[in-house]
């Protein structure tokens, strides 16, 4: 008991010493945790009334349909101005930049044809006398890479207080402002720069900047100061950096960095949304604007103004200004003090002893209640503190006090016993091959099971028809039974060239090369094994069909790139795979085998990485669905140099894929059909067909992509 004891609190000293050691050297690596956990309360809050007097006007789908793709002609945009401005819009607020003159002005097109023509409009000289006559303020954004010398004009003076200059304002290096005509043309203008966390989620805006030693607003911060009709701004800084700004008698709480908490209302289109079409059309009625804030941005995919928020994944930027003006008007503020390093060390020490000496006291039965009582009133708690008092403490260090006293109290002896070995061999052991188990083991690979991106030649395969086949069958033992019979030699091959099976999916089976540890010439083996697989199956398949009176198909598709290879899932249920976009192409590859009649699909990524000789015939280039950049994709036939009873088939198949890419559709059909007629190939009368379409279609600008709009 003594020695159990002794040990408790040991190793309770050394956790504290180890995460508050953490805590002052990386407070990054507790803090975004923690930003987690307060996302999570922000869920657990639910969504809330946001309010009336903030509307976002919305370049979306409905408008770019009506009235095209972005960028629309400025005229387009000073009606839209020039309706809100005559409806009684209270502030407007602009979050688009127009960086560059409008190219489709009448006068603009006259120039560049050297046409002498007077009088001849010109949309950026409307737009700017729209702007002039509306409450607009325009929006721009600060550039940290590129440097240059403009400025733009603001109606204001920010002083600040306390120390000289605040060391943690952000201070970018350029600036990308509208065309002179239209920013000269502003009463004044605010940057629309977002900050997100290193999770890539924004929970906090900046409000200020520093630029050219002189400071500059956010747009929602402008909006709000002429709203309050204040020319002075108050920066108050302290020697942890700024924790303050004041407009008139409104005191706005930030960080150090001058970034304020959003408390946002709930997810996207938590606040009321009138699709731009609707203000030009005129189909909306004066009172939704008059007297109101006003904010002019899309929600549009295409147009990738989306941002990432602890409600949505997906919430329109222009929603997040909504949402800062609406923290400030309402003053829900969430504050964290400046000095919140030590605080949190001192929480940390505090929960891991009281939660420790509790756990050590009471009966091994009460654990589980007690933990239940102390997680569920540290929920409340945190909940009253964070929304109601609007004070952002340190919920992980509470949570992680208590959960790591309940760990060393209960596991201690397991701690002691637990090794790496073990680990990574539960991890590894029926994915890889006993080699690479014994490479892994004997190297001790640290930090193996950590998320990392790396490049990986990733396969898939799937049997083709497998529901007929299942109805085929009909008894689940014997169809298990020709799985298991199928999966094992497909298994070995893939193993055998030391890749790593990532999982099982039904028929499906999914693979990957070079993780967990690095494998030389990784695109050679994925297509080697492939072959292989190939080769076996048809072997495979005499037994098959002698057995259960079925042939087996198959589709591999395989794709080289990056990907993040670690342990992930949750807490207990986890596995070592890859996730990323090149999975899902590979997958897609895959699937592409069933349209062209073939078995072995390969990405132009992963031709590229082969040293190889193979015989490998130019497929296409697509689109496949969920993707917007076209790849090029190839069939290997065989290993080693191209066999002479193919060389001619191969020349008249690359000479009519010519004429498909060159858009001569009629000789390309004829080409094709030639071919299906000589070799009798699905691939080339599935060429001869599409053809067929695109000559019917009288299509002018063939790019040679084919898009595919299935899986």
């Amino acid at each position: 008991m003594i020695k159990k004891s002794l040990s408790i609190g040991i190793s309770i000293f050394f956790l504290i010493l180890t995460l508050g050691y953490i805590e002052i050297k990386l407070p990054n690596t507790f803090g975004s945790l923690d930003a987690r956990l307060h996302d999570f309360l922000f869920i657990l809050r639910g969504s809330q009334k946001a309010s009336d007097d903030i509307v976002i006007i919305d370049i979306d789908e409905k408008s770019l349909q009506q009235y095209h793709q972005w960028p629309w002609s400025r005229d387009v945009v000073a009606k839209l101005i020039d309706i809100l401005s005559e409806s009684g819009a209270g502030i407007i607020g602009l979050d688009i930049v127009f960086a560059e003159k409008d190219s489709s002005s009448p006068s603009n097109i006259a120039k560049k044809l050297n046409i002498n023509v007077d009088n001849l409009e010109n949309y950026d000289e409307i737009l700017a006398q729209s702007i002039v006559k509306a409450p607009l303020i325009g929006g721009y954004f600060f550039n940290f890479e590129m440097n240059s010398t403009k400025a733009p004009s603001i109606p204001a003076i920010f002083l600040e207080k306390g120390l000289s200059k605040a060391r943690y304002i952000p201070e970018p290096k350029g600036i990308v402002l509208n065309i002179d005509i239209l920013q000269n043309a502003f009463y004044s203008s605010g940057f629309f720069n977002n900050t997100p966390d290193e999770g890539g989620i924004i929970r906090s805006v900046p409000l200020i900047m520093r630029y050219h030693d002189m400071l500059y607003p956010s747009l929602a911060l402008e909006m709000i100061r002429i709203y309050l009709q204040s020319s002075k701004v108050y920066i108050n800084n302290s020697e942890y950096g700024v924790h303050s700004l004041l407009i008139d008698t409104l005191s706005i709480p930030t960080d150090r960095f001058a970034r304020m908490q959003v408390n946002f209302k709930g997810a996207g289109k938590s606040f009321t949304y009138i699709s731009a079409a609707d203000i030009l059309n005129r189909d909306f009625n004066r009172s939704e604007i008059e007297s109101k804030f006003i904010l002019i941005g899309t929600s549009a995919i295409g147009l990738s103004d989306l941002r990432a928020t602890p409600f949505d994944d997906v919430m329109a930027g222009v929603e997040l200004h909504a949402n800062v003006i609406n923290t400030i008007l309402e003053q829900n503020f969430l504050t964290k003090k400046l000095d919140n390093e030590s605080n949190d060390i001192m929480i940390l020490i505090v929960s891991i002893i009281l939660s420790a000496l509790l756990f050590s006291l009471i009966s091994e039965w009460l654990i589980m209640p007690i933990i239940s009582v102390l997680l569920f009133s540290m929920y409340k708690l945190n909940m009253y503190i964070f929304f109601e008092l609007g004070l952002n403490i340190n919920i992980l260090f509470p949570l992680l006090g208590v959960l790591m006293s309940l760990f060393v109290v209960v596991l201690i002896n397991y701690i002691f016993t637990n090794s790496q070995k073990k680990v990574l061999q539960k991890a590894f052991a029926k994915k890889v091959s006993p080699q690479v188990m014994n490479d892994i083991i004997s190297h001790s690979q640290e930090g193996l099971l950590t998320p990392v991106e790396k490049e990986v030649s990733i396969f898939f395969s799937d049997i083709r028809s497998f529901t007929t086949i299942s109805e085929k069958i009909g008894n689940p033992s014997r169809l298990i039974e020709m799985l298991n019979h199928y999966m094992t030699p497909m298994v070995d091959i893939i193993i055998k060239h030391n890749g790593t099976i990532d999982k099982f999916i039904g028929d499906a089976v999914m693979a990957y090369w070079n993780a967990p540890v690095d494998v030389k010439n990784h695109q050679d083996k994925a297509v080697i094994s492939a072959l292989e697989q190939l080769s076996a199956l048809s072997k495979l398949n005499k037994f098959i069909q002698k057995k259960y009176d079925i042939t087996i198909d198959i589709g591999i598709g395989i794709h080289s790139g990056n990907a993040t290879v670690g342990e992930m899932g949750s807490d207990g249920r986890s596995d070592y795979t890859i996730i990323g976009d090149n999975v899902n192409l590979a997958s897609r590859l895959e699937g592409l085998c069933k349209p062209y009649g073939v078995k072995l699909i390969i990405s132009e990524f992963t031709k590229k990485g082969l040293k190889e000789s193979y015989v490998i015939r130019d497929l296409d280039f697509v689109k496949v669905k969920g993707k917007t950049k076209p790849v090029k994709i190839f069939e290997v036939l065989a290993k080693g140099k191209v066999p002479k009873e193919l060389e001619e088939e191969l020349r008249q198949y690359t000479k009519a894929l010519e004429l498909y890419r060159e858009a001569h559709f009629s000789k390309a059909k004829h080409a094709f059909e030639a071919l299906h007629v000589e070799y009798s190939n699905f691939l080339y009368s599935m060429y001869a067909s599409r053809c067929q379409t695109l000559d019917d279609e009288h299509i002018s600008d063939f790019d040679g992509v084919f898009t595919f709009s299935t899986k």
